[in-house]
């Protein structure tokens, strides 16, 4: 599985399937823009199970109006606004330590 996070989505090459790795996109300074994590899986059997696990996610953040879940076709998208009255590096760091936790959350869930 792969994490690929970046402040908007289409900073984020579609399409490619890298076995093991983790881009990360440094932010700009902008307004109105989105911290978007992407989570793609390439095997089959493990897929399944992390889209079983999007609906999961779904029902934990219905109500939560920072959250918005897109499918893809390789897993999912987590997109979240960027606040403007916090400093856009320190929300970045939060970002990342939230989709990593995540990620290992989802990790023990699907399996590496």
């Amino acid at each position: 599985m792969e994490l690929l996070i970046s402040m908007k989505a289409e900073y984020i090459n579609k399409g490619i399937y890298f076995k093991e790795s983790a881009i990360m996109q440094m932010p700009t300074a902008q307004t109105s823009g989105h911290f978007v994590a992407e989570y793609r899986e390439g095997d089959e059997e493990k897929l399944q199970l992390l889209n079983r696990y999007v609906d999961i996610l779904k029902q934990k953040l219905n109500g939560k109006e920072d959250f918005f879940v897109q499918e893809t076709s390789f897993g999912f998208k987590l997109l979240k606004p960027v606040d403007n009255d916090v400093e856009y590096m320190d929300a970045w760091a939060d970002w990342v330590m939230f989709t990593r936790g995540l990620l290992r959350e989802l990790k023990e869930v699907v399996g590496d």
